[in-house]
């Protein structure tokens, strides 16, 4: 694969300590770890954390599939599809605003 010591180590403490994926999972999907953490996992982490927590997605989505979905496929289903219930997903998305801030409620 050919990635650095430190991309790894930084990839798998985003998803093991602030996702709270099980390392084995991440395992099972190495080319996650490949992807760029800021412009590709946190951005979509950051979707699928709020579509969890609001309860627009009753089972937890396996890493390998929405991280791996093309830009467009990803859109489509986790932000365009939700867009009218959570307006904020779009600017979650583009990094404009974090999933913490003020006016994003979540139970």
């Amino acid at each position: 694969m050919g990635l650095s010591e430190k991309k790894i180590a930084s990839g798998m403490d985003f998803l093991v300590n602030r996702m709270g994926f099980k390392p084995a999972e991440i395992g099972r999907y190495p080319i996650v770890l490949s992807y760029s953490l800021d412009r590709r996992i946190i951005p979509r982490c950051c979707v699928i954390r709020v579509l969890l927590l609001k309860g627009f997605m009753k089972n937890k989505i396996s890493l390998g599939s929405f991280v791996s979905f093309t830009e467009k496929r990803f859109l489509d289903e986790f932000v365009k599809k939700y867009e009218e219930q959570v307006p904020e997903l779009l600017s979650i998305y583009q990094g404009k605003r974090g999933i913490l801030e003020p006016g994003i409620r979540v139970p």
